[in-house]
């Protein structure tokens, strides 16, 4: 192995290491039914594009939707989320993608599903947080 390889290798570990520590903030929220702690990590400005293609814009949009639908069709489900890749775009901005599973006891999606996400991080001050989040399904 080359240096830059192992420089890479060690670059792309962080950045999963950095999502993961956002995704557990999350998966903690949701877990626990709370919209508002779930939109925290996000940006005032973030884009989120739910699993059923729907487009929210903004942290407080993000904290209504997810409690409305903690509330109501995924009432009682849990979250697991693995950081599976991360790529640091420049000394800000990291692209990451993460396996979501849900476990919902009723309500549309109920049952265990699986989903991918993509989300794209960037360091504000000393943290990251998300400024666009994109959840797809996995059918089949």
């Amino acid at each position: 192995m080359t240096l830059l390889q192992a420089h890479e290798q060690h670059a792309s570990r962080s950045a999963v290491a950095v999502a993961q520590a956002i995704m557990n903030r999350l998966e903690d929220a949701w877990n626990a039914s709370d919209g508002a702690a779930f939109a925290e990590p996000f940006s005032a400005d973030a884009d989120f594009v739910a699993i059923r293609g729907d487009l929210h814009t903004g942290k407080n949009a993000i904290a209504e939707g997810h409690q409305q639908i903690l509330d109501t069709i995924y009432a009682g489900s849990t979250i697991r989320y693995e950081a599976l890749q991360g790529r640091a775009l420049d000394d800000r901005v990291i692209l990451g993608h993460v396996r979501c599973t849900i476990n919902a006891p009723s309500g549309p999606l109920a049952g265990e599903h699986a989903s991918m996400i993509t989300v794209v991080l960037r360091k504000q001050d000393d943290e990251h947080e998300i400024t666009a989040y994109h959840n797809t399904l996995i059918t089949g």
